[in-house]
């Protein structure tokens, strides 16, 4: 009995077509927010061109320390002897070749990073 009554309740009370009107000033106050953003200046774009070349070099330094970790920690590895299997060894030919990379690595870095800041340098006058 008392589901019935509550239920008719609410039954009348959103049957009731009541005309809804905004409280006094609401009106105003959102269409003066809408003009403040309608004059309001676009936002600053996020500057990935700045970014983009430090990650790169971020990366590039971490890869490299990675890679020089990993050489160290083989360096340094007691000869492993397992039944039947050679002892890890890196020949000199081989280490010679992870330094030499990381070399090269830094000079095509450092001339990204020259080239880069030459054609910020110039702008975008078409000349690089």
């Amino acid at each position: 009995m008392e589901s019935t009554k509550k239920t008719n309740n609410l039954d009348r009370i959103l049957g009731a077509e009541e005309e809804l009107a905004p409280s006094s000033g609401f009106l105003s106050a959102v269409m003066e927010r809408v003009r403040e953003e309608a004059v309001a200046p676009a936002p600053i774009p996020f500057p990935w061109r700045r970014v983009v070349p430090g990650a790169v070099v971020t990366f590039g330094g971490v890869a490299w320390i990675g890679v020089e970790v990993a050489r160290q920690a083989v360096r340094s590895l007691p000869d492993l002897r397992v039944a039947g299997a050679s002892t890890l060894h890196l020949h000199v030919q081989v280490t010679g070749t992870f330094e030499d990379a990381g070399w090269v690595a830094a000079a095509l870095g450092l001339s990204l990073l020259s080239w880069l800041l030459a054609r910020r340098m110039v702008g975008r006058g078409g000349l690089i």
